[in-house]
């Protein structure tokens, strides 16, 4: 069993409110991991250590908070499936097809569609700058 100033150090984070912070990230998913210990602090099995490393090494590969509890999210359904080869939505004999639609998958993929019509837009809009403010004729006309 690991306290939250035990894992600040194992998840190489530097407060315990990132660690409280991943932690009720995915809290839903830890509920088997989570304890209470004297004076009612927080501790976690190895197994939830695992989870909250896995949640750690995506945010730092450049995934937000969110999206990296999400995307542990569906692997740890997409895990369980394969595992038990029950899918709620296509019946008992699921095998590596993924369902459409899942909890944590469904929100990330509208998150990731969000943030590319956002990028899409800033891109067009660069380039409609770029294109009124460049003199007409070639780039290296202008450096005769």
């Amino acid at each position: 069993m690991h306290s939250v100033p035990e894992l600040v150090s194992l998840l190489g984070l530097s407060t315990e409110n990132q660690v409280r912070n991943r932690i009720e990230a995915v809290r839903d998913l830890l509920l088997g991991s989570l304890r209470r210990g004297p004076n009612n602090q927080i501790l976690v099995t190895d197994d939830g250590l695992q989870l909250l490393r896995d949640l750690q090494a995506l945010c730092e590969t450049g995934h937000t908070l969110t999206e990296a509890a999400n995307i542990v999210r569906y692997r740890q359904q997409r895990d369980e499936r394969w595992i038990t080869g029950v899918s709620p939505t296509m019946g008992p004999n699921w095998t590596k097809q993924d369902e459409p639609g899942g909890g944590g998958w469904q929100a990330l993929v509208e998150h990731l569609a969000a943030e590319v019509r956002d990028l899409a837009a800033r891109v067009a809009a660069l380039e409609a700058a770029a294109h009124r403010d460049r003199p007409p004729g070639a780039w290296w006309e202008r450096w005769r």
